[in-house]
């Protein structure tokens, strides 16, 4: 269910519109069509039920609840498409299904690559993948690169797969590094004018994810960041050395940064006399808007602004927030993206670590 994203409840209302068959394949077939659109029905209902089901049930209910949902609509997705692969309307099945079922079945993805991989609809799919690395799309993704002709296909197959890659990396996976960076340079360097958003095109993502794979990874010393505070100052990261950082790049608008506020609180007053420095670098697009936020809410720690666009977000990759750093007395990487107890125990390691050496 990873690309579900939010409460699964509003994942659930999200899925309840239905998506029209191609006049292409209607035209092929009036009953295959019809029971495309039964099926759309079937699980339009099925939504509606679970959705009541999910409002009452236990938190520790409502995986399985989901989980219940995929297990009945994958199946009867695979086994429509499994009657006529090649048929138009068994396309407009595998994206319904994928975009629609929460828990894809891995089957969704071998039917699309064994049958739709050189179709001109796979660069939508792999417009998808780009930002929601799914399971079991590895080969999907590399028949797309190997066999479509469209250069903006292959391109975001290629850099979907990249991400992949480097998401292994961010787990710890030391041996996953060769692969993504050699994805990322073939992504420069063949598909670096291909867009991807507005504005972005895949050549610049692809030298954030570069520069992340090859300066960001734990045990690398992080680089220098220059930034503003609250006045309009400027404030360089270098300035820390000598103390335990904990960079916390966030907004106000964020509900999961906002969550952390209060332990961070607690976390800040307990090491007070300690060379340790929590940064908040705020993503927010007017810094108005942060100093309103703290004026209403106690966060005394440093606090810098970056803007929503740019700077730290731009030169670090920034992908989510809250994006965290934990830096040791030496401006060494040590931990990324802990919270908690977890981050507080990291810290108070490090300090540890450099009460030690001195």
């Amino acid at each position: 269910m990873r690309h579900w994203t939010g409460s699964l409840l509003a994942a659930l209302l999200v899925a309840m519109p239905l998506i029209a068959a191609d006049k292409d394949a209607d035209d092929k077939g009036n009953d295959r069509t019809a029971q495309f659109k039964e099926l759309q029905k079937d699980f339009q209902k099925s939504v509606e039920g679970v959705i009541k089901e999910f409002q009452t049930a236990a938190p520790e209910k409502r995986q399985e609840i989901i989980s219940k949902l995929s297990k009945e609509y994958s199946p009867r997705v695979i086994k429509f498409v499994k009657a006529d692969p090649k048929d138009k309307l068994s396309l407009d099945a595998l994206v319904w299904g994928m975009m629609q079922v929460p828990e894809v079945d891995p089957k969704v993805y071998e039917l699309l690559g064994d049958n739709w991989a050189k179709d001109a609809k796979i660069k939508s799919i792999c417009q998808v993948l780009t930002s929601q690395s799914r399971e079991g799309t590895t080969k999907l993704l590399e028949k797309v690169l190997d066999e479509n002709e469209d250069k903006d296909a292959k391109g975001l197959a290629c850099f979907a797969l990249a991400k992949a890659a480097a998401d292994k990396v961010d787990k710890g996976d030391k041996k996953a590094v060769p692969e993504a960076e050699k994805l990322f340079e073939r992504v420069s360097k063949d598909f670096g004018d291909v867009k991807i958003g507005r504005d972005d095109t895949l050549g610049d993502q692809a030298k954030g994810a570069l520069f992340e794979i090859r300066n960001l990874q734990v045990g690398k010393k992080a680089p220098n960041v220059e930034s503003e505070n609250l006045d309009g100052k400027k404030v360089q990261l270098k300035d820390y050395k000598g103390k335990v950082v904990v960079l916390d790049i966030w907004a106000t608008w964020c509900p999961p940064c906002k969550a952390m506020i209060p332990h961070e609180r607690e976390m800040v007053k307990k090491l007070k006399d300690k060379p340790f420095a929590l940064i908040s670098i705020s993503a927010d697009a007017k810094k108005e808007d942060l100093k309103k936020f703290l004026d209403s809410t106690e966060m005394p720690w440093t606090h810098w602004w970056n803007g929503q666009t740019g700077g730290i977000l731009k030169d670090w990759n920034v992908k989510f927030f809250p994006t965290i750093y934990v830096l040791d007395s030496e401006g060494v990487i040590r931990y990324k993206h802990i919270r908690g107890k977890q981050l507080e125990d990291a810290v108070e390691k490090l300090l540890a670590e450099a009460k030690e050496k001195k």
